[in-house]
């Protein structure tokens, strides 16, 4: 996650913790879903039902965008990094 500085938390639920962070090459605010889960491999996180959705959908006017997925083999860590919603 060096390609993003973290800011600050901005929920947690059951499976995930949300984070703001901005991208240090760009600049651009994001939120990044960090899964509690951990995953063996890249076909289980390619496999997810969440993930499949969110590309399946995108582009779409009422559906966040998913911009990257973040995997770490080593510690089985998924992160999915979304556009930054701003408001109520």
């Amino acid at each position: 996650m060096h390609k993003y500085r973290l800011v600050a938390k901005k929920g947690e639920g059951t499976f995930s913790e949300v984070l703001k962070a901005q991208c240090v090459k760009s600049g651009r605010y994001v939120a990044i879903k960090c899964m509690k889960n951990k995953f063996d491999s890249l076909d289980q996180v390619n496999n997810l039902r969440e993930i499949q959705a969110l590309r399946r959908l995108s582009p779409h006017a009422h559906v966040i965008k998913l911009l990257e997925v973040l995997y770490d083999q080593p510690t089985g860590r998924l992160a999915l990094v979304f556009e930054l919603m701003v408001g109520g």
